[in-house]
């Protein structure tokens, strides 16, 4: 779990005591993402998550969510989270990395 800092002070006393924000859960896919040269590029994918699921692997690199396009991490979960509710399905377009690269 992450929060960034500018969000946490809202939510800091409600996560000490309840070990949760409060606020509705969020969609989760279940991967680790990091910016490389103006792209977001998947460094690790949980197994068993809906990224696993969907078939996204290390060094994939995600074009766009819900067809608007992202080129940085922080665009890339704003566009997850405001696909939905948690359990939401979340659309990407995700340029694969080739099997010889992995």
């Amino acid at each position: 779990m992450f929060v960034p800092i500018d969000l946490l002070k809202p939510i800091l006393a409600e996560l000490v005591r309840a070990g949760r924000s409060g606020l509705p859960p969020r969609p989760w896919l279940g991967v680790n993402t990091q910016e490389t040269e103006g792209h977001v590029m998947v460094t690790m994918v949980t197994p068993g998550s809906p990224a696993d699921k969907a078939g996204l692997r290390e060094g994939d690199i995600i074009l766009s969510v819900e067809r608007q396009p992202v080129a940085g991490v922080a665009q890339f979960y704003r566009r997850v989270w405001s696909a939905g509710p948690a359990g939401a399905a979340v659309h990407l377009r995700v340029l694969q990395a080739s099997a010889s690269g992995r």
